[in-house]
């Protein structure tokens, strides 16, 4: 029997929305659902306009990655550049955008890879990931509290290295190694 969720199956409907909260583009509230049988439960929740990201490739097929300071996670993170949609922007218009932002390049060629929930329990962020290659330089200003360097390009054998020994911890770049691996015929269809 398979574990994906039935698409005929009924979703709970919201007979409740408290809004508690808003900072900057995140919204914080409280939905009571109702289930199908009829018991009712409350979720926090907070809402996220959607992200991109990247797997940026230059001219010699490295990645080319971000060291940026996650302030949550209380350390400098390698990862692939992403950014935040603006509301009600399309993602191929984000990810030209901070392609350009973060790397310094702009992308000749952007290709969908797939896209994922991140915190589905609690958060309505869904990322849209990307290939970029076809890279010419064109930069953009960066956000005001990014503070990124240069980008460290890195072989393919280099990202998984890194992944295996704790440098690159951040979900978004694992998720797009498993998408890029997948595009490329290197796991499991």
């Amino acid at each position: 029997m398979s574990a994906a969720a039935d698409p005929n199956e009924p979703i709970p409907e919201v007979v409740r929305s408290e809004h508690l909260a808003q900072r900057r583009y995140l919204r914080f509230g409280v939905d009571t659902v109702r289930y199908p049988d009829g018991h009712e439960g409350q979720f926090v929740v907070v809402g996220h306009p959607g992200a991109v990201a990247l797997v940026v490739l230059d001219a010699e097929g490295r990645w080319l990655l971000i060291r940026q300071y996650r302030h949550a996670a209380r350390r400098w993170l390698l990862e692939i550049p992403a950014g935040t949609r603006e509301e009600g922007e399309a993602p191929e218009v984000t990810a030209a955008r901070e392609v350009r932002e973060e790397t310094g390049y702009a992308a000749g060629h952007l290709e969908h890879l797939g896209g994922t929930f991140m915190v589905p329990g609690w958060g309505e962020e869904y990322i849209d990931y990307y290939l970029a290659t076809d890279l010419r330089p064109d930069p953009l200003p960066q956000d005001e509290d990014e503070g990124i360097a240069a980008p460290i390009p890195m072989t393919l054998e280099e990202v998984h290295a890194a992944v295996a020994d704790g440098r690159i911890a951040d979900a978004k770049t694992l998720v797009a190694l498993t998408l890029f691996e997948r595009r490329r015929g290197g796991a499991a269809r």
